[in-house]
């Protein structure tokens, strides 16, 4: 994965840039500060989720993270993805030395992972306002491209081939 940093913070302001990260909510509540360090653990994206369709309406835009969720919770509220990434400069195919970017997800089945990624796509946002495109104005889509894709089963804990924790040792 590649990205489009420099033009992440030179085509848009603090408030752009978290509205399109997170969700037009997170301006109008003013809940990040600075580089966002003050959300801790927890995001709080789950109350701008249902609000997807009238937030791109209002602001002719809509959140990474606030797409995302929409899939990515069980009937519980319970994360189906844990998600990390990891920055990089082995841009493997690429002749120059180039930032890159490393995003492994964690799921049960493969089914829920091509859900959100369906859900981060935003193909049904493109339909409620002729401001929201394919890359446009949705999300991240704009600054974030993929170079290439690779799923890899982790086994369950006992049919993996290392040593049983023993945390009290």
């Amino acid at each position: 994965m590649h990205d489009r940093i420099k033009d992440w913070y030179d085509e848009q302001s603090f408030e752009d840039r978290v509205m399109e990260m997170f969700s037009p909510g997170y301006v109008e509540n003013d809940i990040v500060e600075g580089t966002g360090s003050n959300l801790g653990s927890g995001s709080g994206i789950d109350q701008f989720v249902d609000d997807i369709e009238a937030d791109a309406r209002a602001h002719g835009r809509v959140g990474h993270a606030q797409k995302a969720a929409r899939a990515n919770r069980d009937a519980d509220g319970t994360v189906k993805l844990l998600r990390r990434h990891f920055e990089a400069t082995d841009d493997i195919g690429s002749d120059q030395n180039v930032a890159s970017l490393h995003f492994p997800s964690l799921q049960r089945r493969i089914a829920d992972f091509e859900d959100v990624r369906r859900a981060m796509n935003g193909t049904d946002l493109t339909e409620v306002t002729p401001a929201i495109r394919q890359r446009v104005n949705n999300g991240i889509l704009e600054y974030i491209f993929v170079r290439r894709r690779g799923n890899f089963l982790v086994p369950l804990r006992e049919h993996r081939a290392v040593p049983t924790p023993r945390p009290e040792s």
